[in-house]
């Protein structure tokens, strides 16, 4: 079952969005994304925030995700995503990954 939130500026135009699915309990993250005017001011957290809301109100339990080394684990772990597991130099140079987060005490 798809899940999309997004993010509308002041003007009405897409500010930011995120993209996922929720199947068998689990709410799947694909794609976060907030403008570069619009970062840093909270958004790619309020949007996760939101998706989670929705996701346990279909009665997921769980969420997961991935991301690159160069990309925002940090982020996600500060939102308390834990690291499941790593693909090494994929890509050349870089690691892929997957962190998990349980939905349920929160």
């Amino acid at each position: 079952m798809p899940l999309l939130v997004t993010l509308l500026a002041h003007d009405g135009s897409l500010a930011g969005g995120l993209s996922g699915s929720i199947s068998y309990g689990w709410l799947f993250v694909d794609i976060l994304w907030v403008d570069s005017a619009a970062r840093s001011q909270g958004y790619g957290r309020s949007l996760m925030l939101a998706a989670e809301a929705e996701a346990r109100k279909r009665g997921c339990r769980y969420a997961w995700l991935d991301t690159f080394s160069f990309q925002a684990r940090g982020f996600y772990e500060k939102l308390g995503y834990a690291v499941f597991g790593e693909l090494h130099d994929f890509p050349a140079g870089h690691s892929r990954f997957f962190l998990r987060k349980k939905l349920e005490d929160q």
